[in-house]
């Protein structure tokens, strides 16, 4: 029995070294990572295995540019006193035995993974899961994806994410909100003020925040206050609405001109900034194009009385005209 269990455990090891040397490889697909994910998962002989191998692997790449080493190769080596035999294991034991609680504790993976859109335009990109994410103007998302969870956080801007199917869930925290994914294409924007402004377009989403609670259906939004109360807002007149601005155009409904402005701003090298608080809350509507103050401006002046004046530092502040 004792040789078949080590024969059992060298075949395993021999997995996980494949795994390893796969993950290492620079054509490795997230589909593949996937699957090493899942596999890992699967037992906990798994991950001891992996730990094992990839410990082997870093030690490896260490030693082989060690120049004492190298030297010390080209000489006999002396036995091993057997005294030191028992301290060894002990000691690779209690290595392997942290290495162990520190892939559950990082759920596999304790590297984040860092997205910013520092353009002026919305930017595309496909996560490690296969979930396809648009980050719009100024938008930054750390992501990380682990054998259990697939954790991301929208620490500005805004993105719409069409998530992949996998048995693994996903998190997005925004602030004080999560926003759990039940199979879904989603929007979510956190706001200069702490807002935070949720639209789902197909599927479903949970959003919490303490303990408040609400579940999405396409073509409802919601709004979260920085206060954690969640309150629904309109419902969304249609799906090309709502994705207008990953087209260089911005669908105002009712919304309040603050928010005109920052989204505005995401866009154009002419800042806004509204000098009046009076005039903050004005609601606005219509289709404009992303990053054209001007376009912007003819229409505050016709329909809500409010010109831009250039100052020193070429910023247009906004002001009511009468």
């Amino acid at each position: 029995m004792i040789g078949a269990r080590h024969k059992e455990d060298a075949l395993l090891f021999e997995r996980a070294s494949t795994w390893v040397a796969r993950l290492e490889a620079p054509d490795c697909t997230p589909g593949e990572r996937e699957t090493f994910e899942d596999w890992l998962a699967e037992d906990p002989a798994h991950v001891k295995a992996w730990v094992q191998a990839e410990t082997l692997f870093q030690q490896s790449e260490t030693l082989a540019a060690d120049p004492w080493l190298s030297t010390a190769a080209s000489r006999a080596a002396r036995p091993a006193r057997r005294r030191w035999l028992p301290g060894l294991a002990a000691a690779a034991g209690i290595c392997l035995a942290v290495g162990i609680g520190w892939m559950v504790a990082v759920d596999g993976n304790p590297l984040p993974q860092h997205y910013a859109n520092d353009s002026h335009q919305p930017r595309q990109l496909t996560l490690a899961d296969g979930s396809v994410a648009t980050l719009d103007a100024g938008t930054t998302l750390r992501a990380r994806f682990g054998w259990r969870h697939r954790d991301l956080v929208l620490e500005r801007g805004r993105l719409q994410l069409q998530v992949a199917a996998s048995s693994k869930a996903l998190q997005l925290r925004v602030g004080d909100s999560t926003i759990r994914d039940i199979g879904t294409t989603f929007q979510v924007e956190r706001l200069h003020d702490g807002r935070v402004e949720v639209a789902l377009l197909e599927g479903a989403v949970e959003v919490r925040n303490g303990s408040a609670q609400h579940t999405l259906t396409p073509g409802q939004q919601l709004q979260v206050l920085p206060s954690g109360r969640i309150q629904p807002g309109p419902s969304l007149s249609s799906n090309a609405a709502a994705e207008a601005w990953l087209h260089g155009q911005l669908v105002f409904d009712g919304t309040p001109l603050s928010i005109v402005v920052e989204r505005m701003n995401r866009y154009g090298r002419t800042p806004l900034v509204i000098a009046d608080p009076a005039i903050a809350n004005l609601a606005v509507s219509g289709t404009y194009r992303a990053g054209d103050a001007q376009d912007l401006l003819s229409a505050l002046e016709v329909g809500w009385s409010v010109a831009g004046q250039t100052r020193p530092d070429g910023a247009l502040e906004l002001r009511r005209t009468y």
